[in-house]
């Protein structure tokens, strides 16, 4: 392939990433204040859980108490209780670390991420100009040497359109490898961020296989008390 194409496609691709990259702003935004919601909602059902399951507490309580003969349901009961109790508790470590281990990390770097996608786009327009108009510059020069060594006027021209042509190569050898290096620390910022939400969502995803695996234990309790 024509090294001038190489650099023309290698500067479409990072344009391409880099604007997904600040698309996905809102996106991010729009997860951090979902999280937000969410672990409101699961704060306020945890205390609402706590609550009621002291009142299911009191009346295996009371029902293991009586003289009459429901105490074996009492203590059915209260083994739910303390069952749920320790569900309450994974409920409880899954609603922290959804707002400690997942949304506060990504929100913390939002500001900051907008602010590289930006200046990454910033930098590498810059530099991809100011190559590009010294090449079309020097391009010129080459292109009236040419013309002036079809008119056969001095003996030297073809040295000196040799060299301006292998400048101009060299230039776009260096702009190769700049849209390259440019390329490779936007691949590299794009999948720093993706790991960084994967990383934080790993702990929230086990203990919600934790909190699963109480309802499993939850539900064999359950049909103790159904076979009283």
């Amino acid at each position: 392939m024509d090294i001038e194409k190489e650099c023309t496609l290698l500067g479409t691709l990072f344009q391409a990433i880099v604007t997904d990259l600040k698309a996905s702003s809102p996106v991010w935004d729009d997860f951090v204040n979902k999280g937000i919601k969410l672990h409101n909602l699961l704060k306020a059902t945890t205390m609402a859980m706590s609550a009621f399951m002291e009142s299911i507490q009191k009346i295996a309580d009371f029902t293991t108490n009586t003289k009459g003969s429901t105490k074996d349901i009492g203590i059915a009961l209260t083994r739910i209780c303390v069952r749920q109790k320790q569900m309450d508790n994974k409920l409880k470590s899954f609603t922290n670390a959804l707002l400690d281990s997942l949304v506060i990390p990504i929100q913390e770097r939002l500001e900051e991420w907008k602010k590289v996608s930006n200046q990454l786009e910033k930098d590498h327009a810059k530099e991809y100009k100011r190559a590009m108009h010294d090449i079309k510059k020097r391009n010129t020069d080459t292109v009236r040497l040419q013309k002036k060594v079809r008119k056969g006027s001095k003996p030297d021209l073809h040295q000196q359109l040799s060299s301006a042509m292998h400048d101009v190569n060299d230039r776009f050898t260096s702009l190769e490898e700049t849209e390259k290096s440019a390329l490779r620390n936007l691949l590299v910022e794009e999948r720093t961020r993706i790991c960084l939400f994967a990383n934080s969502l790993s702990p929230v995803l086990d203990l919600e296989v934790e909190m699963v695996n109480e309802v499993s234990n939850l539900r064999e309790l359950t049909e103790d008390v159904t076979r009283l």
